[in-house]
């Protein structure tokens, strides 16, 4: 091997994902709304990531493995009152960092590089920076990470990796593609 042969290692870039924007079945069930809510992926994720050859790592839903479904909408308050909940998204984030741990320092050809976290707007679990609270007798979005997100950056923080994290919003799908477009530049 000449000298300077190995500098340009390849690289593979993925993005992790909170479970239901890749299957929307785990989302809580929402009686009245188009079962299309509820039903398949987020198309216009995967769309971005199929266009720029982005691999995916999907997480577990809290949610979803602690209660099932159907289940009733909650607010973040609702499930830290839910014995065992806590103490449920912990494991759950300490399985993923594993996880991604060894995506970062097993992988070497190709290297693996953790684009983004993305979370899910309002999610008592999965919000990156707005939750749903009970505050009084209102239901108010508030600056607030979900029970998961807080264990899982506190997880990996303590593990030395390291990510952006972006947030999803179902409401208004369109708006993470401006965030991922600027992961690429």
């Amino acid at each position: 091997m000449r000298y300077g042969e190995d500098i340009m290692i390849p690289s593979s870039k993925i993005m992790v994902f909170s479970h239901c924007l890749l299957n929307k079945s785990t989302r809580w069930w929402q009686n009245g709304k188009p079962i299309e809510r509820n039903i398949g992926l987020v198309t216009e994720v995967m769309e971005f990531l199929l266009k720029h050859n982005i691999g995916v790592f999907q997480m577990p839903c809290p949610e979803f493995t602690f209660c099932g479904n159907p289940r009733p909408s909650r607010t973040k308050d609702e499930y830290e009152a839910l014995p065992g909940f806590r103490e449920h998204c912990d494991r759950l984030a300490k399985s993923v960092v594993e996880q991604l741990k060894a995506f970062i320092f097993m992988g070497v050809k190709p290297r693996i590089q953790i684009l983004a976290v993305i979370g899910v707007k309002r999610s008592p679990s999965c919000a990156v920076s707005g939750v749903i609270r009970s505050i009084g007798r209102e239901i108010r979005l508030v600056e607030e990470k979900g029970i998961f997100m807080e264990a899982l950056i506190k997880y990996m923080l303590e593990e030395g990796l390291s990510a952006r994290f972006l947030e999803f919003d179902f409401d208004e799908p369109h708006k993470i593609i401006v965030d991922l477009e600027s992961l690429l530049h």
